[in-house]
């Protein structure tokens, strides 16, 4: 039954096959090639029928692939080609049985397809991917049949003109058998008297001349050809047994072979190729000289491989012969040797020449970086200075690879050993190229004008920058198998603390406003490429404490530069990019996280405070002597006011309209104002900074209490009274008013001050340990309203004061200092006049927080890290909120509205 259904199948099978291939559309070629396949695998007699249908198959993908304008809209195009990739590896692995059968099928096939495209460069269809499937069918069932079999089909692809590129192609895995039917050899030369001269080294100009002009003669077009068309071969042979004729040969071998020598040289060797004197001129003996010969041959031979097909082939043959002799230890080779000699040469033409040149050049320096470690470190360093593209950016992940590779073979007993060597060495170029890429730029703008620069222009270290961190990127993405060792990441993280310094020095540069485009980019690229670096210690062994704190100087310096750039949205990204770092820097490092919060407070604060909308404090400075009149000294403007600012210790004289020095103090243009979006952006943008230094809510907790000892730190002119107590209100009024004052001055007239202090109490036991600014800010509240009380109650100075009143209780009351009912004076502060003001400000808050100290202490953590004040247990005494209470009910009419909010639930708890 089993026999009977294979039958029935088989038969389906075969009526399919030629239903399929009578109707002669290519749109159905898969199908019908699986079909055809089976049939060979299981019906032997219909081999014929099926190769014939292969070989039409063959014909039209060969079409496709030389027009592929004219195929695009043919939907049987991809079937012809997808046929042919199904085709190949079957015939491949036929066996020894169909060899017979497959080889001069295939031979002919080539011919016929050789002979219709006759019109066509050689180069043009063998390159196409049907013909290489071809001829890797040919040459795999070659080495499966015997001598006889394979003679006889090496000659039937000599009896065609048209395809004797396919017989160099098969030539390569048969040398022996193709070399003797290819060449015809031939001799007749004065070889006595050349050899003797040339056993003679002084005699090197007269045998080179001898031999050039020997040379000429063979290749000069004339009735006596054939008299000379042993004379090519001959030298060859001569150059390898004597290393001088070689020398005499290969000197200065590029005013020798010019383009037109070899235009000559092809056409003598395409007519006499086949006689009996060229049968020594094999691809094996021209490699041989080649080997003894300096890089000049190699580069000439890559010049002409890409119009010569022979050129090509010997290029590869002659690659592979040195990757395997470089693989002995004692191995000297001279071609090698003369290419690490002329190294600037060959890494020159790596990056201008064409794709052939490139991978080929690459190959021979992976052979020199084999030899000459000095030279792999310095071409790490070339390429990752010199490179502009992806290809040559590729060359350099396959220089380095292919050397690793070749130092730690898989069976190796040191491979961690030798791993660990090259791996230096990467490093080792990394940081050359880092250093010498600053030197460039350190030398450009020393010898030219830096004002000739284009905006576009990119300087060496950005274009360093840029190659390391596509090479990370391309390690990162997996999909690059030489990257996963992680040896260009490894090498960067080595490097770590020079780039940080780079990034200081190019930022510190830039505080200059005429700074040129280029060197901010710069800053860019180098940032990025810290942001690329894993710098946590999972990947690889963390950098040391010294390096993390260059990188956080650096990266503050950074984010500030940032911060003055004009074009938005580089700002953002640059400003990001300083945020990324900084948290991945503080991390894991409370010491980083210290040093970057004081220098972002600092700088902000000190350095760079104009950019986020601060003043200049201007308390106790003194102006430049000038003559004043006495209607403009402060003295006679207080004695205007009455006999009371005469006293010594009123308060009057202390607050009236101006400072010594000084004279009357005039209002400021910005006061009242709103400060310009882009200074609110900036003081946006430098919180983000430093929350981005925080990481969960222990990191935040932590974080703004280090934020607000710095802000008393900076803003407290000593050392005294910044203690969390809050005293009695006679004892600043009488002892540490001026210091107030001047703490009170500083934070107002400081935008990041003030933005600070509001992200402090956001984590709120931070806030506590700000109480000494609180209370500047609170003391000199109430003695400024005191003042004010005999003078004008609508006057914009109590106008400020009311506004620094409630950006005080904001604060507090966001940092919950001040429980229900003390929480809503917020809402009561706008309608109170300046004796309520007073009030609220001695009996409320004053009293409440110097009996009960702003502490830590007082706020619990819950399950979710939130730390916070329980207000059952936090209830102020009738002592604190009495007065309220009689403001309230003295202006029922107008705040009658809060009572309830107030003191309704504090009465029904009572």
């Amino acid at each position: 039954m089993n026999t009977q259904n294979k039958s029935t199948a088989l038969s389906a099978e075969l009526n399919n096959f030629i239903y399929g291939v009578s109707r002669r559309n290519f749109q159905n070629a898969p199908d019908l090639t699986k079909i055809g396949i089976s049939l060979l695998r299981n019906f032997p007699a219909a081999r014929d029928a099926v190769l014939e249908y292969f070989a039409m198959v063959f014909h039209d993908a060969v079409n496709v692939s030389i027009n592929q304008t004219d195929y695009e809209s043919d939907p049987s195009a991809n079937g012809s080609l997808e046929s042919v990739s199904m085709i190949g590896p079957e015939l491949c692995n036929m066996g020894e049985s169909w060899a017979p059968f497959i080889a001069p099928w295939c031979i002919n096939l080539i011919m016929d397809i050789a002979t219709e495209k006759a019109n066509l460069p050689n180069a043009t269809l063998q390159n196409t991917d049907p013909v290489r499937v071809l001829l890797d069918i040919t040459t795999q069932n070659l080495t499966l049949l015997n001598s006889d079999e394979r003679a006889k089909c090496i000659d039937m692809m000599l009896g065609c003109r048209a395809c004797s590129w396919a017989v160099g192609w098969v030539g390569r895995a048969e040398p022996a058998l193709v070399a003797p039917r290819a060449l015809a050899l031939g001799a007749e030369s004065a070889r006595a008297v050349l050899a003797h001269l040339a056993n003679h080294p002084p005699a090197l100009y007269h045998v080179r001349a001898a031999l050039v002009d020997l040379f000429q003669e063979a290749i000069k077009e004339d009735s006596k050809a054939d008299k000379k068309r042993e004379v090519i071969p001959y030298l060859l042979n001569l150059a390898s047994k004597s290393d001088i004729v070689l020398k005499a040969l290969t000197q200065d071998i590029e005013q020798t072979l010019t383009d037109e020598v070899m235009d000559r040289l092809c056409v003598v060797c395409a007519a006499h190729r086949h006689s009996g004197p060229w049968e020594g001129v094999g691809p094996s003996s021209l490699v041989a000289l080649l080997l003894r010969s300096d890089v000049h041959c190699f580069l000439l031979l890559l010049k002409h491989a890409q119009r010569n097909l022979f050129c090509r082939q010997l290029l590869e043959y002659l690659l592979q012969k040195l990757e395997y002799e470089c693989l002995f230890p004692d191995a000297n080779i001279p071609l090698v040797m003369s290419a690490a000699e002329e190294i600037n040469i060959i890494r020159e033409k790596l990056l201008i020449g064409n794709q052939l040149e490139q991978y080929s050049i690459a190959r021979i320096l992976i052979l020199v970086s084999y030899n000459l470690p000095s030279e792999f470190v310095s071409t790490i360093s070339y390429l990752l200075q010199y490179s502009r593209n992806d290809t040559t950016l590729a060359l350099l992940v396959r220089i380095v690879s292919g050397t690793i590779s070749m130092h730690t073979p898989g069976d190796g007993t040191d491979i961690n050993m030798d791993t660990e060597r090259y791996q230096n060495f990467i490093k080792t170029g990394v940081e050359y190229a880092l250093r010498d890429a600053m030197i460039s730029d350190t030398q450009i703008k020393k010898y030219f004008i830096e004002d000739t620069v284009t905006k576009d222009a990119k300087t060496y270290l950005h274009h360093f920058c840029l190659n390391i961190v596509k090479l990370l990127r391309w390690e990162r993405s997996g999909r690059v198998s030489a990257l996963r060792t992680r040896w260009a990441a490894r090498a960067v993280e080595a490097s770590v603390g020079r780039l940080g310094a780079a990034l200081r020095a190019r930022a510190a540069t830039l505080r200059a406003p005429t700074a040129a485009p280029p060197d901010m980019r710069t800053c860019h690229a180098l940032a990025e490429v810290l942001d690329n670096i894993d710098m946590s210690g999972t990947k690889s062994p963390p950098p040391s404490v010294e390096v993390i704190l260059k990188v956080v100087q650096a990266t503050v310096q950074y984010f500030f530069r940032c911060i003055n750039e004009k074009d938005i949205m580089s700002k953002i990204r640059g400003i990001q990019t300083a945020s990324r770092l900084l948290r991945k820097l503080c991390l894991h490092s409370k010491l980083a996280r210290a040093v970057a919060l004081r220098d972002l407070l600092e700088t902000a604060m000190f350095r760079e405070d104009k950019v986020f909308g601060s003043r200049t404090v201007v308390a106790n400075t003194i102006s430049s002597p000038r003559d004043w009149h006495n209607e403009e000294l402060l003295i006679y403007m207080n004695q205007k006011h009455g006999p009371i600012t005469q006293l010594t210790q009123s308060h009057t004289s202390v607050f009236h309209a101006g400072i010594i020095g000084k004279g009357v103090r005039k209002r400021d243009s910005q006061d009242g104002e709103d400060a310009p979006p882009v200074l609110t952006l900036n003081n946006e943008l430098l919180m983000g900074a430093l929350m981005s230094c925080m990481d969960g809510n222990s990191g935040i907790v932590e974080g703004s209490t280090s934020i607000s000892l710095l802000l008393v730190e900076l803003v407290s002119p000593d050392v005294m009274y910044n203690g969390l107590p809050w005293p009695d209100e006679d004892f600043t009024k009488q002892v540490s008013i001026e210091r107030e004052l001047y703490m009170r001055c500083a934070v107002e007239r400081c935008g990041v001050a003030r933005a600070a202090l509001r992200r402090a109490a956001r984590a709120r036991p931070a806030l506590c340990l700000a109480s000494a600014l609180l209370r500047a800010t609170a003391a000199s509240l109430l003695h400024r309203a005191r003042a004010h009380l005999d003078r004008h109650t609508q006057s914009p100075e109590m106008a400020r004061e009311l506004a620094a009143l409630t950006e005080l209780l904001s604060v507090m009351t966001l940092g919950q200092l001040l429980p229900h009912p003390l929480s809503h004076i917020l809402e009561l502060a706008p309608e109170l006049t300046p004796s309520e003001i007073v009030q609220v400000l001695r009996d409320c808050i004053w009293n409440y927080t110097r009996d009960h100290v702003p502490s830590p202490a007082l706020f619990t953590c819950d399950s979710s890290g939130l730390h916070w004040r329980d207000p059952s247990t936090c209830k102020p005494p009738a002592t604190y909120t009495d007065t309220l209470r009689l403001i309230i009910q003295k202006r029922i009419s107008k705040l009658g509205h809060m009572y309830p909010i107030m003191f309704l639930n504090l009465e029904k708890d009572s």
